[in-house]
């Protein structure tokens, strides 16, 4: 038996305690009129899947914007691509950051206070989801979803 292991970055000694949690899945609003828009970057697209599927199997509309370096790096397109008799699904390879900000300011403008935002992937990513989002709606409509890139 190892004498130290790590988890989390936390060393572990024999003997030590620890708290694992169990994982949860993130809370989606029930109100069937609330419009939900997903922001899938990276190795974010496997959250927002997740998300869009579950919509869809609560017959909820939603939409998908899918943003990748190129088609090759494209996570779970096929996917996305699914999912489309539930709700739209746009996909978005190789854009400069201006198109980037551009198409992703579009997907949201105009939107509701009430509208929801999902948002997986990259830091810098998020954080242009999340200040586009703020201009429309409330700030506890804005959900990020932070993936430890370790273990993706």
């Amino acid at each position: 038996m190892r004498d130290n292991l790590m988890l989390s970055g936390f060393p572990l000694n024999q003997r030590d305690e620890a708290f694992i949690g169990a994982t949860t899945r993130p809370p989606i609003n029930a109100d069937d009129r609330v419009r939900s828009i997903l922001f899938a970057g990276g190795t974010g697209a496997v959250s927002i899947a997740g998300i869009a599927r579950r919509l869809a199997a609560e017959g909820r509309s939603f939409e998908v914007h899918h943003f990748a370096r190129s088609a090759d790096h494209a996570r779970l397109h096929e996917e996305f691509d699914a999912l489309r008799s539930h709700g739209k699904v746009c996909h978005y390879f190789d854009l400069s950051d201006d198109l980037f900000a551009q198409k992703s300011a579009h997907a949201m403008s105009p939107t509701h206070a009430s509208t929801q935002i999902w948002c997986s992937g990259p830091p810098a990513f998020m954080d242009l989801v999340g200040r586009q989002a703020s201009e429309w709606v409330y700030a506890s409509n804005i959900h990020r979803i932070v993936l430890d890139e370790r273990t993706a």
